[in-house]
């Protein structure tokens, strides 16, 4: 039975990330900000109230954290989100093997369903992609986090196909957490800063990042 508050918060948090869609491209500020860390951090309260499992929570409310580090711009800031959101995987991580015995599904499990197989090789595409294309890219003293948050979100995505309940659901959250992931880094670091690729590029970033979370937190 879902909690009185559960269809509330679930709305402002809807709304909450649509509002940012209007915000996205204005200039950093408190309010901008807020807007953009309410959308997930209200998931985290929605995974609360559900009784949802821990490390769901947990991983929720560190991609908020993460949302309000990323809301600003500078070397500082997107080190500290890559922090947060490198915790949030780790915990994704263990939310989705917990149901396979806490271990990472073995190739039996991946391959036991065309659609799996072909999420873990776009994985492993996306992952060498950004290994030979875009570490080369990166300032050399943020190469070592990066590398470290690809292999991460790699292993989350994964370990996706672990999940026993609502996994065509969860699965794809968790891809298109990664293709956001995948796109923002491409804008930060091989797209020009005056490229008109730039703003549609952030605005996909925002909703399949949004729209990922949103399938993790209700497929449990």
């Amino acid at each position: 039975i879902m909690p009185p508050l559960t269809p509330a918060v679930l709305a402002l948090s809807i709304a909450s990330a649509i509002t940012y869609l209007f915000q996205l491209r204005n200039p950093p500020s408190l309010s901008r900000a807020t807007t953009k860390t309410a959308s997930t951090s209200l998931l985290s309260l929605l995974a609360s109230l559900q009784h949802s499992p821990t490390p769901l929570t947990l991983a929720l409310a560190l991609g908020s954290l993460g949302d309000a580090f990323l809301a600003y711009d500078s070397d500082a800031a997107f080190l500290r989100g890559l922090t947060s959101f490198l915790i949030a995987h780790l915990f994704y991580i263990q939310l989705f093997t917990q149901q396979h015995g806490g271990a990472l599904p073995t190739l039996d499990v991946i391959f036991s369903d065309t659609g799996y197989t072909a999420a873990a090789g776009g994985l492993a595409s996306v992952v060498l992609l950004q290994l030979v294309v875009l570490l080369p890219r990166v300032p050399r003293d943020l190469r070592l986090p990066v590398l470290v948050y690809t292999l991460t979100i790699f292993t989350m995505g994964v370990a996706a196909t672990a999940v026993r309940v609502n996994r065509g659901q969860v699965l794809t959250g968790a891809l298109l957490f990664t293709a956001s992931d995948a796109i923002l880094a491409a804008d930060r670091f091989l797209v020009s800063p005056g490229s008109s690729l730039r703003a549609g590029m952030q605005y996909a970033v925002w909703v399949l990042y949004y729209s990922g979370q949103l399938l993790i937190a209700l497929g449990f």
